[in-house]
């Protein structure tokens, strides 16, 4: 049996390179490193890097092992996605080091059943790792994982912003969407563009329920971390975030034949990209996907809608964690190689390019995707909202997810009542949550 323990799934402990830290050791007189640095060993050294996120390996080799490697020949990056025969379970079982993990937020949990979890604090301290330099969410978030330790820290992150689709409002006559709307207005302009032309049925709006549900705006979790149970029924807020997010844009017989037809789902990226039938969509700051089949449709985006007595909250952050792990022998060069992706200059490079900082860094935030093809977009819409709180969760926060997320489709659909439906989530839920601690005994 696998050991109970918090591995630092998402874990991750990156570290905020000298150009983000408040204090600064002096540079060594030859080699331009800090005193810190030149006091960890330059032997050579492979580090294996997991992850069960899809990035591929061709984005970690461009984006990370090869600045890596350039900054510090000494250290190989071994980068093992999950795949057939490397899912965590077989990773761990197989007695495969891991030395750094990374993951999103939302994934955090998923492997806090395995022994791996590092409390970072003492090399924080001893890496002079400034944590008031990144965004404070996603530290406190952090902490609430670990009793107020440090299992892992962010390099990158992504919210939910509005994409939308400016052929349609000038098919119509429609103002865009700006970055300020509420979801009052938000609903008010779909509910204009939800209609019939010839024989085209177009949508107005619609969510990418996994992302919208997980760094949803209220703060809400799918568990009571206290107690593991499903919080559906005890929170009324619930009731809010369908209706606003979910069941009011699909208030409309067409958009559930459309429903229908995509086999009683949401509207999602096809509606969007391919058949260009759909205005509005709430999804991941991830520019790339938008762009990825939109050959000649004129995108833009805008900040994501804001609930009235909240009009400076936009979604939770959605950040992916570095961190060292408890078993690998090398976490002082672990530690060097997350300082580096955390420092100022690679994160400017990286905000340039499109990809969203972890840091507060305000001069950084501006320069977003300023070096790449989306400079012409609307990109102030990314950081334009404060984050919203990333509550504290359970470990068995993934396993509930599902109920939850299948749950969405139903509530646009309209055949079950909320509170019929909220009933079977709460059930669901907590079935699967027993399910997965019975497998941890």
């Amino acid at each position: 049996m696998i050991k109970k323990g918090l591995l630092v799934s998402t874990a991750a402990l990156i570290a905020l390179a000298s150009g983000c830290s408040s204090k600064q050791e002096p540079a060594a007189a030859d080699t331009g490193k800090t005193a810190q640095q030149q006091a960890v060993s330059n032997e050579p050294v492979e580090l294996v890097l997991y992850s069960t996120a899809a990035t591929s390996e061709e984005e970690v080799q461009k984006k990370f092992i090869d600045p890596v490697k350039q900054k510090f020949p000494n250290i190989t990056i071994k980068y093992i996605k999950k795949g057939t025969g490397t899912t965590i379970d077989e990773m761990v079982a197989s007695g495969q080091t891991i030395d750094i993990y990374y993951e999103s937020t939302n994934y955090f949990y998923t492997v806090s059943n395995y022994d791996l979890a590092y409390d970072m604090t003492d090399l924080i301290k001893k890496h002079n790792i400034d944590l008031s330099a990144f965004e404070p969410t996603m530290i406190d978030f952090a902490k609430s994982m670990s009793k107020n330790g440090i299992y892992g820290l962010p390099v990158w992150s992504q919210n939910v912003i509005l994409f939308y689709n400016k052929d349609i409002f000038d098919k119509f006559g429609v103002p865009y969407p700006k970055n300020g709307m509420t979801w009052d207005e938000l609903q008010q302009t779909a509910k204009t563009l939800t209609r019939t032309d010839g024989d085209k049925q177009y949508l107005g709006f619609a969510s990418s329920p996994a992302h919208t549900i997980k760094a949803n705006q209220l703060g809400l979790t799918f568990l009571d971390p206290k107690t593991d149970k499903a919080t559906i029924q005890t929170d009324e807020k619930w009731k809010q975030l369908y209706q606003t997010y979910y069941v009011n844009p699909s208030n409309d017989p067409n958009y559930k034949k459309a429903m229908v037809a995509l086999k009683n789902k949401l509207p999602y990226k096809d509606p969007f990209l391919k058949d260009r039938n759909l205005a509005m969509m709430a999804y991941l700051s991830d520019l790339d996907w938008a762009n990825s089949g939109s050959e000649g449709m004129n995108w833009d985006i805008a900040a994501l809608p804001s609930f009235k007595d909240m009009p400076t909250i936009g979604s939770q952050a959605y950040p992916f964690y570095w961190g060292v792990t408890k078993q690998s022998k090398y976490k002082d060069q672990a530690m060097q190689v997350i300082q580096y992706l955390t420092s100022v200059e690679y994160q400017t490079k990286q905000v340039r390019s499109g990809t969203m900082t972890a840091l507060k860094d305000d001069a950084i935030k501006k320069q977003f995707a300023q070096d790449s093809k989306y400079k012409d977009k609307n990109t102030s819409a990314v950081f334009y909202h404060q984050y919203a709180p990333m509550p504290a969760r359970s470990p068995y926060e993934g396993d509930a997810q599902k109920a939850y997320e299948d749950a969405i489709h139903e509530a646009a659909l309209g055949d079950t009542d909320l509170n019929t439906l909220f009933r079977k989530i709460e059930e669901t839920a907590n079935k699967a949550v027993d399910a997965a601690k019975a497998k941890t005994k």
